[in-house]
């Protein structure tokens, strides 16, 4: 499967320059990860941290980083009037970075606070670019991957021609911040500091007077290692710690990309959603808190959400499948073992007339809220916005939580106009399907 090859965090231990035959690491690669037996093991280690209910003792993190994006966008300069023009592409990266960053390590990149995410989601979606064009050529990838004798030398000129060739080479721009160098940085220091502590941290814990702990994702990791070593190792937790971002920061950006946009660009959904929030409201005018259990229990909202995630999936692309040993019959046609098939999850939701009708292609959130429990089923079953079977997201009620805080909050702190909506032809959309080039107006609410 030329994607996963592309994907790949780690290169392979090794690469045959004869066959091509790739041996991989024992390491944490949660996307690319071919060895299904510990695919598998590391679902079900991690599984603990990530259930809703420990997700959602972060909650306080996240309300901190929305009330901090709130007063950011109403005190933009150049925007009086109480109106403001944004990228919304931007904004909802910068405002995962900040949640992420919140949640996992207590931590803020500063995006908020300068109102620009230094050029990190375009740079970071121009690698997706490449991975997307080098995955379409799994040998080339292959071959780009040795590292040994003139098979390196070879890979390496051949790496540089192809993305060359089919321009997927780019520089770093002006002015670019990156968040990864500081949550290497300060994952490493926090590991190192919690497995091999300081004589004088050794010193309060003799008298009883235990040092500070962080009440962070990052903790409960470690914590997780610390119980079982063997399984869940240094290299686990490391990698883990840092997968939060790496699978986070994109695909939440994304899912807020959309949801916002599809709804701004819909008065009568929005205006729903606005009197459905505005239910929910706890707190006085200048410190408004949105309660997670409250906020999960507004069904048209969510159902509003679900619908934009329906029709924008984070995965652009078909997620392939090996057909079995025994073969299988896809729509009348005899596949045979050991071919590769797959669907694109946008193809699947929107052009599937059986299980979401005939105007699959209309963004309608009451389709959600029908009382037909048999349908129902069927679209969830066929709704592939977090994944599907042993392939589920493993941060989806992380993710869940995010969306639905930040949605929630800023339907009830701005009205969304759409500004400007590129053709969807115009998008650029590659492994990660992402929104681009969507401006929006963000007209500050009356009290």
């Amino acid at each position: 499967m030329g994607e996963a090859v592309a994907t790949a965090l780690n290169k392979p231990a090794s690469v045959n320059q004869w066959n091509l035959g790739l041996v991989w690491p024992d390491t944490l690669d949660l996307l690319s990860e071919f060895d299904g037996k510990r695919y598998r093991l590391q679902r079900r280690l991690i599984g603990p941290v990530y259930t809703a209910s420990n997700v959602k003792r972060f909650e306080g993190a996240v309300d901190g980083v929305v009330a901090a994006a709130v007063a950011r966008l109403k005190v933009i300069e150049g925007c009086g009037g109480g109106v403001r023009t944004v990228d919304l592409k931007e904004w909802m990266h910068i405002i995962a970075v900040e949640c992420l960053g919140a949640v996992v390590l207590g931590w803020s990149p500063g995006y908020i606070k300068s109102g620009s995410d230094g050029g990190t989601s375009k740079q970071s979606y121009m690698g997706w670019k490449r991975k997307s064009l080098f995955g379409l050529f799994p040998v080339v990838t292959k071959v780009s991957l040795l590292d040994s004798g003139m098979g390196k030398r070879v890979g390496k000129w051949l790496g540089r021609f192809w993305a060359d060739a089919w321009g997927v080479t780019f520089a770093t721009p002006k002015g670019f911040k990156p968040f990864f160098t500081p949550v290497y940085q300060k994952v490493s220091k926090r590991i190192t500091a919690a497995l091999a502590p300081s004589q004088s941290a050794k010193a309060k814990v003799k008298k009883n007077k235990s040092p500070e702990v962080k009440e962070d994702l990052l903790t409960d990791l470690i914590q997780l290692h610390l119980s079982r070593p063997d399984e869940f190792t240094d290299n686990y937790l490391r990698r883990m710690a840092v997968t939060n971002f790496g699978a986070g920061h994109e695909t939440l950006c994304a899912t807020l990309t959309s949801v916002l946009a599809m709804i701004g660009s819909h008065a009568e959904v929005e205006a729903r959603c606005f009197a459905e929030i505005s239910s929910c409201l706890q707190g006085g005018p200048h410190k408004r808190r949105y309660d997670l259990e409250d906020v999960t229990k507004l069904r048209y909202t969510q159902a509003a959400i679900k619908e934009a995630q329906r029709l924008w999936p984070v995965i652009g692309m078909s997620l392939p499948r090996t057909v079995p040993e025994d073969g299988c019959v896809i729509g009348g046609y005899a596949i045979p073992a050991g071919t590769t098939v797959g669907c694109s999850p946008l193809g699947l939701h929107a052009f599937n007339e059986d299980v979401f009708g005939v105007d699959g292609l209309e963004y309608r959130p009451e389709r959600w809220l029908i009382e037909d429990l048999e349908r129902l089923r069927a679209m969830e079953r066929s709704n592939l916005i977090w994944g599907g079977g042993g392939r589920t997201c493993p941060g989806r009620y992380l993710a869940e939580m995010i969306v639905f805080k930040v949605v929630t909050a800023l339907l009830a702190e701005f009205q969304v106009e759409i500004v400007e909506m590129p053709e969807e032809g115009n998008m650029e959309c590659y492994f990660m399907a992402m929104m681009s080039g969507v401006v929006v107006k963000l007209r500050e609410r009356s009290r």
